[in-house]
């Protein structure tokens, strides 16, 4: 049976970009050939209401009860899919420990602030507990900023941090509202979703070391 790879978003502070995330690698990976499937365990369902403002059926999405979601995952496994994507709420909740518990890889997205990045030892640590691989992405941020370049650098004495960032770009916001990707009418977004998702891509179905470290590029 196929094994279908499992990407978990999570982080314990809330406002980080967590289903913004999940949105738009979703469509990342349906773009890339994947068939991609999509949960949302975050009770403000922000997920779900953008999926479903779509049309399209690709990236699909599924309700769990998050006490079972491993019976859904072996499912999901039985349906073929390529990829799922799960968006967890910032908190401790059976929801956020689930959703990592069933993960191949969690993605930690952080915005560059002090606040934020004080806080992201305690998402490391549920992380870690549950044995999970993890790389971050510095979100919500200004292109070149020196609050970017910090943020990232912070980052990086924990882990591995994808080598574009998510910039703070009213396409973003847009696409959320409408079921789309900021990459349809944002060339930088569209550029810096591409290296993203090559990131992602290549520690879930890429072998070789997860933990390689990737060039950070600032020049969008």
């Amino acid at each position: 049976m196929k094994k279908t790879a499992i990407l978990t978003i999570a982080n314990r502070k809330g406002g980080a970009g967590k289903s913004t995330c999940a949105a738009h690698l979703a469509l990342e990976a349906v773009k890339s050939g994947l068939k991609t499937i999509i949960i949302d365990l975050d009770p403000q369902k922000t997920l779900e209401v953008w999926w479903k403002k779509r049309e399209e059926e690709n990236p699909y999405l599924t309700e769990v009860d998050p006490t079972k979601i491993e019976e859904v995952i072996d499912k999901i496994n039985s349906h073929n899919f390529d990829l799922c994507i799960i968006d967890t709420p910032g908190d401790t909740s059976i929801n956020s420990n689930n959703g990592i518990k069933v993960a191949d890889l969690v993605l930690i997205p952080s915005k560059p602030t002090s606040p934020d990045l004080t806080a992201i030892g305690r998402t490391i640590s549920m992380v870690k507990n549950l044995e999970k691989d993890y790389v971050f992405v510095v979100s919500q941020t200004i292109a070149r900023s020196k609050t970017a370049i910090q943020g990232v650098a912070v980052l990086s004495s924990f882990g591995i941090v994808a080598p574009a960032t998510i910039s703070n770009r009213v396409a973003y916001t847009n696409a959320m509202n409408v079921g789309s990707s900021a990459a349809i009418e944002d060339k930088v977004a569209a550029e810096e979703l591409r290296e993203i998702w090559g990131f992602i891509s290549s520690k879930l179905f890429e072998s070789g070391d997860k933990n390689a470290k990737e060039k950070i590029r600032f020049d969008n």
